[in-house]
């Protein structure tokens, strides 16, 4: 009997393990930490052998930590109860397949990490996210991404400030149109054996790039550099050029660049967006400048009415003249004498 015990508990340990291994195992088992960071609500499920998106979570969740599991596949309801999650971390899972409209509700979303999984494109519709400023795919085969673009629409609602595509395989710079408010791009690791520099006319603000590790020929190289330097940009992480060919052979890229039609609207484009934040942030300071002056208006306004209240219970309440009863008669002998007389004139003087 407590040799069957035994048998039936190790058995039971054995099963147990494999479904934990398996993700088999139910919400009541499987504990994300909750946590707090900036005091934005941070839910971690790092590391827990998970093969899909959990349903379970609070759906107040703003830092959703999905890293370090076994993911395979993003439905469009993966994420439907977190809506208000704005920052996605799915890096280090197997994503290979993520079904069209799961990232379209994501309206809050402002970083995404898809880095280190198996995906061979860039889901789109992140690109028309608008609070997206940073998306990190480094490490995936993206040899769909080019063809894929085609379908792109153009200029992207997204807002990306900060690109991650290394190691992904690429042949060049990945055309998303005009990007006037991306500052750094990371396409290192990739071959860029393709490399066009009119694709840097879509970024008027860059500042910071790594082309590290790519295979950029001297022509590539030269005009990259030439770009670069123009605009002031951190060449650190950019290849230096072992030698330095005439215009003849290698032609200055700046028609093709700064001077551009494409690098102008993408000039405009940024003094535009500029314009309307520095727009929103004066009405952002009035309208709070008026607020502060009606609040202090209804308390100015509501300590004088309650004053003013106070002020008209005391006149109610207030004692009537008290006349002493020699007073009184003697009024009384007057109000006699002034009707029985034909004087002009009665005085008091009681």
């Amino acid at each position: 009997m407590e040799l069957s015990s035994v048998i039936l508990q190790i058995s039971f340990l054995l099963i147990f393990g494999k479904m934990l291994a398996f993700g088999f195992v139910g919400p009541e088992e499987r504990k994300c930490k909750y946590t707090r960071v900036e005091k934005l609500l941070k839910i971690r499920c790092y590391d827990m052998n998970l093969r899909e998106v959990p349903q379970y979570l609070k759906s107040s969740v703003e830092v959703l930590d999905l890293s370090f599991n076994r993911i395979k596949k993003l439905k469009r309801s993966s994420f439907q109860p977190y809506r208000s999650v704005k920052y996605l971390l799915l890096y280090d899972n197997m994503i290979q397949t993520v079904e069209p409209g799961t990232f379209s509700h994501l309206t809050s979303l402002q970083e995404i990490d898809l880095s280190n999984n198996a995906l061979y494109t860039i889901p789109l519709e992140l690109f028309q996210l608008p609070s997206l400023r940073n998306l990190y795919v480094d490490s995936n085969r993206l040899k769909d991404l080019e063809r894929d673009l085609e379908a792109l629409d153009r200029p992207i609602k997204a807002p990306l400030e900060y690109l991650n595509v290394a190691d992904c395989e690429l042949n060049d710079i990945p055309d998303l149109g005009i990007l006037p408010h991306l500052w750094h791009i990371n396409a290192s690791m990739n071959p860029l054996l393709d490399l066009s520099v009119e694709r840097f006319a879509n970024m008027c603000r860059l500042k910071s790039i790594d082309l590290t590790r790519t295979q950029l020929s001297e022509c590539q190289c030269q005009q990259t550099n030439n770009h670069l330097r123009a605009l002031a940009v951190k060449t650190k992480f950019v290849p230096v050029c072992v030698e330095t060919l005439d215009p003849s052979i290698c032609p200055l890229p700046y028609n093709f660049t700064i001077d551009s039609e494409t690098f102008h609207t993408c000039q405009t484009s940024l003094a535009k967006a500029e314009a309307r934040n520095l727009w929103i942030f004066v009405a952002g300071c009035g309208g709070g400048i008026l607020v502060v002056l009606l609040l202090v208006w209804y308390c100015i306004h509501r300590k004088r009415k309650r004053r003013n209240k106070k002020l008209r219970a005391a006149a109610m309440h207030r004692k009537s003249l008290v006349i002493s009863p020699k007073n009184a008669i003697n009024k009384k002998e007057m109000e006699f004498h002034c009707n029985h007389n034909d004087e002009l004139l009665c005085c008091d003087t009681a």
